[in-house]
């Protein structure tokens, strides 16, 4: 009887091995070929997993209305969180020079020290102007080890890249930079002299014709060395439709990148803004967590949540709860844009907050109550009277 009851313990544990890893969900890949769809069971499971229902509040903000801070990456290096951002230096679209990208530092995944600049502006060049960078290569496993990973013996980070003055100032083109330094310091990253992919190249693809956004390399170990998830705007030649959709290129040195043909891999053919892939790997399965923006099936205009693959090229999308949406003061506009992280059981969903006043800031939402963030946006930009 002891022996059974041993036998059945183990038997416990390694179902328990099967279905959890690091105290998150792992999904088996079926074993019947139904592989390019993403059964509806296993879309809630990941919804349980990744919901936050409890909004902690504004992580790091502007102290003035002439900043907006934007699009968080989180990683953890020598016991220690970091998150690298970007920050737009203007009141309004047309009054700042661009985007340059920061990092900050963190004990706890709540409060945060800034530590300084990673992609500064430049007196010359393609990309004088607009430097929005995310760090490449992080471990793809959900509640992991979210460290960043090397090629070469450096760190990388994709950016976009432009020219042009303002908010996103178009076109904007993908760059790569790279250190050899410790990514937990603030210090100016190297970048290649020209963009890794552009807007007007013989290779540029009908989705990427107006320009390009964020872009995020993971390692794709089983396939090809490197993949990058970008979104672009573009207009469709099948229908007319302009929009922002999602699609890869591969890499083996990181420097020369091939599309895939196929792209785009997930969008919308309605007008909709559907970017900023971030992916997690639970098992066998993959989950894309992005944003998407004036969708005309949504009574707000900013919202986060997932779609799900086991191939990274066939995605099914959730058609419950949006993860994230606006419901506080600080995000009454937009809450969008995801980064997640699990750590000692608890999800922190970091997403960008923008409010009415067009106040940009990170906010974090939690899967267990944390309290609430002190830290807050100034007071708005005094509005114009009307005159009559």
């Amino acid at each position: 009887m002891k022996r059974i009851f041993s036998m059945m313990a183990v038997a416990t544990i390694l179902l328990s091995s099967c279905c959890r890893h690091n105290d998150g969900l792992q999904i088996a890949k079926p074993q019947d070929g139904s592989d390019s769809i993403v059964s509806a069971e296993v879309m809630q499971q990941v919804y349980e997993e990744t919901k936050t229902p409890y909004k902690y509040g504004l992580v790091i903000a502007p102290t003035d209305n002439k900043h907006k801070m934007d699009c968080p990456t989180v990683f953890r290096e020598n016991g220690k969180w970091y998150m690298v951002y970007i920050v737009y230096n203007g009141r309004t679209g047309k009054d700042g020079r661009g985007y340059e990208t920061w990092i900050a530092e963190s004990e706890d995944l709540l409060h945060w020290e800034t530590l300084g600049r990673v992609l500064s502006f430049k007196d010359e060049g393609w990309d004088a102007n607009q430097r929005a960078g995310y760090p490449a290569l992080q471990d793809m496993d959900w509640a992991g080890s979210y460290k960043l990973g090397k090629f070469q013996g450096k760190h990388w980070m994709s950016y976009f890249g432009g020219i042009k003055t303002g908010y996103e100032g178009t076109p904007l083109h993908i760059g790569m930079a790279y250190t050899d330094k410790k990514i937990t310091e603030a210090h100016e990253w190297k970048s290649l002299e020209s963009p890794i992919m552009s807007t007007d190249e013989p290779e540029t693809q009908w989705f990427e014709t107006i320009t390009q956004y964020k872009s995020l390399v993971y390692e794709d170990k089983e396939n090809k060395r490197f993949m990058l998830f970008y979104n672009a705007a573009g207009i469709n030649p099948a229908n007319g439709v302009k929009a922002e959709r999602i699609g890869i290129a591969y890499s083996k040195d990181m420097v020369n990148w091939e599309r895939y043909p196929g792209n785009p891999v997930f969008g919308h053919e309605n007008g909709m803004i559907t970017g900023d892939a971030h992916i997690q790997k639970m098992g066998d399965l993959y989950v894309m967590f992005f944003f998407g923006a004036f969708w005309n099936n949504r009574p707000y205009d900013a919202f986060n949540t997932f779609a799900c693959s086991y191939d990274l090229i066939h995605w099914t999308e959730w058609q419950g709860q949006d993860l994230i949406y606006p419901t506080e003061a600080y995000d009454n506009w937009f809450a969008h844009k995801s980064f997640l992280v699990k750590y000692q059981g608890v999800v922190y969903h970091f997403y960008c907050a923008v409010n009415k006043d067009n106040q940009r800031g990170i906010a974090v939402a939690t899967s267990k109550d944390m309290g609430q963030s002190a830290l807050a946006f100034p007071a708005p930009h005094p509005k114009k009277k009307k005159t009559n």
